[in-house]
């Protein structure tokens, strides 16, 4: 079975996630490795520049529940879905997002219709032009909720379960 890499730019939000489904359905003879994937500007501080390569505090930024749902679509896809792994693009160049979507090995952008994305912070931005004069493939979706996804946080589990 044949891999595909798709790009999908996220503001991780659990509406973020609805397209996933719609892509495993309209691929359905692929394994699909999906990168969630957050614009952000370099900064034009040279102490951010060093310390560039070790980034984890935009990381901080993703909550639990954001990870939950990428665990419970990638169980509910488990034989379609490889990966689901967010990530962060740091540049505001063509090139340099065409060489992050080389390393990625990218076969496919899907960005979802009429999605907002939110910034989470100040240098964040709306990648729709970067992508489009990127010259990759580029599909828009219709992110059917077919079923709204929840997630229930440990404690109320465990409260649910003693009752």
């Amino acid at each position: 079975m044949k891999t595909l890499n798709i790009i999908i730019p996220s503001d991780f939000t659990l509406s973020s996630l609805n397209i996933i489904p719609v892509l495993a359905e309209r691929y359905p003879d692929q394994k699909l490795n999906i990168s969630l994937v957050h614009f952000l500007q370099l900064s034009d501080s040279i102490s951010d520049l060093l310390l560039l390569s070790r980034r984890s505090r935009e990381y901080q930024l993703i909550s639990d529940e954001f990870y939950a749902g990428c665990t419970m679509l990638k169980n509910d896809y488990a034989d379609r879905i490889e990966n689901i792994t967010p990530d962060f693009f740091y540049g505001n160049t063509v090139a340099v997002f065409k060489n992050y979507l080389e390393e990625k090995e990218t076969g496919l952008i899907a960005m979802p219709e009429n999605h907002s994305y939110a910034r989470l912070t100040p240098n964040s931005f709306d990648p729709t032009i970067l992508m489009q004069r990127s010259g990759y493939k580029i599909i828009t979706l219709k992110a059917e909720v077919k079923q709204s996804l929840t997630i229930v946080n440990a404690e109320a589990e465990h409260e649910l379960l003693e009752v």
